[in-house]
């Protein structure tokens, strides 16, 4: 069995400081304790209880004893398990899933989006911790989040982090392609990005008042869009039918499409217009929404672009659904497991990316169908982290 990826992740986890003060009287080494529980997750294991259950059955296997190089694995009780997870330097780790994931990436289409922890409700038995929040950054193409920034101040927060993140040198590549929804699009974000020669698409909504007015205006003051594209019918899962037509709006004479006195470099209006068919009832809605670009490129580019967007909510999905992440109850400093189930739907998903045309257990390959054959077979969960 190849462990050369293992032999790192675990080399790396060794570097995290650990907060434990008297060091020469440790039993139970954080790496140790943090490579189990991400092997814990990765075989389906979600919640705390069944993490430790998960470690006490299977601490002692051949292969921890290997790669530990030790006789025997000792695991802490539950409640010292908790203390240790909760405590673990979440700056240290998350450099840690950064580097491990950054080989995957291009950085060049990327989306930005928060999610709620739900799991550190306010409404829990510590209340006066904040209710915490998540951004992560997703590369659109490979379907892996590559960044985090931990939001202590709920969603609200988000604004100032993914500043933050754009100071990162990481985030510098001329070219590459920013989405995020309407709460992101804010001047000092926008102006950030087109400093540094990247290109952003932004949603226009309610948040910036003044902004969508100029928009729609500006657009409805074009004989006819620049260029236009329909989608293709296609059926949802819960029986409606639905189009989407994209419309932009660019001045051929220059660069600039609507001039602002706060956002730079506006060279492109996007209006989609979504209708949906209710095959049950005939009811037709009709949805427009507003997105501006700094670039330009044809109505099916962009209509392909903005689409990719959503795969970031497929991401909280498989969150949801493959690591029970909104049942998880952590009221305090959730934001270690948070990372570490990152590292396990980044495996997941990167697993699917190379065997996406394969079968797993006799049925098309599926996310789903992934962690139902590491919840049986311990060695394949031991491969996941060798994926090319």
């Amino acid at each position: 069995m190849k462990m050369r990826n293992k032999n790192k992740l675990l080399e790396q986890f060794k570097q995290i400081p650990d907060y434990r003060v008297h060091k020469h009287k440790i039993q139970y080494p954080l790496h140790e304790i943090l490579f189990m529980t991400l092997c814990a997750l990765l075989q389906g294991q979600t919640q705390y209880d069944d993490i430790h259950l998960w470690m006490e059955y299977n601490a002692n296997g051949k292969f921890f004893k290997k790669l530990f190089g030790k006789r025997k694995v000792r695991i802490p009780s539950y409640q010292h398990l908790h203390l240790m997870l909760v405590n673990v330097n979440n700056d240290f780790l998350e450099l840690i899933f950064r580097d491990c994931f950054k080989k995957y990436s291009t950085y060049e289409n990327l989306a930005a989006d928060g999610k709620w922890l739900n799991g550190s409700d306010i409404s829990g038995q510590y209340t006066n911790e904040p209710h915490k929040a998540i951004l992560n950054i997703l590369d659109k193409d490979k379907k892996i989040v590559i960044d985090h920034k931990l939001l202590d101040k709920d969603k609200r927060s988000e604004i100032p982090a993914f500043t933050e993140i754009l100071k990162d040198k990481t985030f510098y590549k001329k070219g590459q392609i920013f989405s995020f929804d309407a709460l992101l699009t804010q001047v000092e974000i926008l102006n950030t990005i087109n400093t540094q020669n990247s290109k952003y698409i932004a949603k226009v909504k309610g948040n910036q008042k003044l902004l969508k007015e100029k928009v729609i205006l500006t657009s409805d003051n074009f004989n006819a869009p620049t260029n236009r594209y329909t989608s293709p019918l296609w059926q949802t899962e819960n029986n409606k039918l639905v189009k989407r037509t994209v419309d932009i709006f660019q001045d051929r004479s220059c660069s600039i499409v609507m001039h602002h006195s706060d956002f730079n470099n506006i060279q492109t209006i996007i209006r989609i217009t979504k209708e949906t068919t209710d095959l049950k009832t005939g009811i037709i809605k009709i949805k427009i929404e507003y997105l501006i670009a700094n670039f330009k490129i044809k109505a099916k580019e962009f209509h392909d672009k903005i689409l990719q967007h959503w795969r970031v909510e497929t991401y909280h999905y498989h969150l949801d659904m493959l690591t029970k992440e909104d049942e998880h109850i952590a009221y305090i400093d959730p934001f270690s497991i948070s990372i570490l189930r990152s590292f396990t739907i980044n495996f997941y998903q990167l697993y699917f990316n190379v065997n996406k045309n394969s079968k797993i257990r006799g049925k098309k390959i599926s996310m789903s169908g992934i962690k139902k054959k590491a919840l049986f077979d311990i060695e394949f969960v031991f491969d996941l982290f060798e994926v090319k």
